[in-house]
């Protein structure tokens, strides 16, 4: 018969309570079911932990330097601002409670308490939590699916009312510069016909994003050399990582490893994360690692790893959102572009955050 799951599977717990006894009770408890535990005995402690986030959060009402009461403001705001406290006390007096329902406390615990009823107590506090996120992610893309929409109106007139007038204008830029070459005072001129060349560029690319994430792409499936494509990304790239006085290193496996997809599309994604990276290190140098091996799932695992200063997790959380970016130049689409290509190939992007920024793309291997 199999066993169901732990009942606090996978949550982040807080525990701040200064009776070494009683902590290492409920953390074996907590850890028992399936939770993740980090204590604090002091309220500054525990502030300065809850920064990394937590779900709940099992406070004792009387620590050495502060209140539970005092600290439920902060740590209600603390992370995504959606988890719970539970305050704990031996000396229970109608006024904390009050003041603890006033404050918005989830719960408020009697020692000594039967752990079986805490647990209880806990869970339907996660379940809360999960409600409230998942009702978070609803309206967040709600809100993409109107932009989305916005765009997909735009997108038929986007291509003719602006598209042809900047070939027109590229066109006629060529033909001035090829003019201004017979002139006498050429460099005065070429540089501001060249700058304007560059932003009819630029603006063309823009308009491309946009027709791009606005209508699905038409892939070219097939079964090809992942390891090839790798090795033509990291060529392509480095002459730029070299100018920026970056390290660009590939770790490739000695036999190819093959996946079905377009090949053309899969690679300008993984041109993009390796740009991005290079991005965050430029002005200071550093390095960048790719590499590719075999994932669970029967999954490639293709991997852009570097040594920059990170993402910070507000911004982590949004890195796929269409339109969301942190470049004054940026449209917002390169990430949001790279997530729904892989996604059309049955794949996935993950980003994690802690010495650098790494990047995992997982896409079907192809073992035939």
């Amino acid at each position: 018969m199999k066993c169901p799951p732990p009942l606090l599977q996978d949550a982040h717990i807080l525990l701040v309570d200064d009776h070494d006894d009683l902590v290492e009770n409920l953390t074996e408890i907590l850890e028992d079911e399936g939770a993740t535990v980090t204590r604090a005995a002091r309220g500054s402690e525990a502030i300065e932990r809850a920064q990394s986030g937590f779900d709940v959060a099992l406070v004792d009402i009387r620590l050495p330097d502060a209140t539970g009461l005092s600290l439920l403001p902060d740590l209600k705001h603390s992370g995504d601002g959606f988890a719970e406290v539970l305050l704990i006390t031996g000396n229970a007096s109608l006024d904390d409670a009050i003041e603890a329902v006033g404050q918005e406390a989830y719960a408020y615990v009697l020692k000594p308490f039967d752990p079986t009823d805490l647990l209880a107590t806990v869970r339907r506090a996660l379940e809360k939590v999960r409600l409230q996120r998942e009702s978070r992610e609803l309206e967040r893309r709600a809100r993409i699916a109107e932009k989305l929409a916005a765009v997909g109106t735009l997108s038929a007139g986007l291509a003719h009312e602006i598209r042809n007038p900047l070939n027109a204008a590229s066109l006629q830029l060529q033909l001035l510069e090829r003019r201004i070459k017979r002139m006498s005072d050429e460099p005065k001129l070429t540089e501001p016909v060249g700058m304007v060349q560059r932003e009819l560029s630029r603006l063309s690319h823009l308009v491309e994003d946009f027709l791009r994430f606005a209508r699905p792409a038409d892939l070219y499936m097939r079964r090809f050399d992942a390891t090839a494509m790798l090795k033509t990304v990291v060529r392509l790239q480095v002459p730029e990582a070299e100018r920026l006085g970056i390290e660009l290193l590939s770790e490739l496996p000695r036999t190819p490893l093959y996946v079905n997809g377009d090949r053309e599309k899969l690679q300008q994604v993984v041109i993009n994360v390796v740009r991005n990276a290079m991005e965050a290190l430029e002005h200071r140098g550093g390095l960048i690692v790719t590499s590719l091996a075999w994932a669970e799932g029967g999954m490639v695992r293709l991997r852009v790893r570097d040594n920059g200063p990170g993402i910070p997790e507000e911004i982590l959380q949004r890195i796929f959102e269409p339109f969301f970016s942190t470049k004054p130049m940026g449209t917002g689409l390169g990430m949001a572009i790279c997530h729904s290509l892989v996604q059309q190939h049955g794949g996935a992007i993950r980003v994690r955050c802690d010495e650098g920024t790494q990047v995992d793309i997982l896409l079907p291997a192809s073992t035939g």
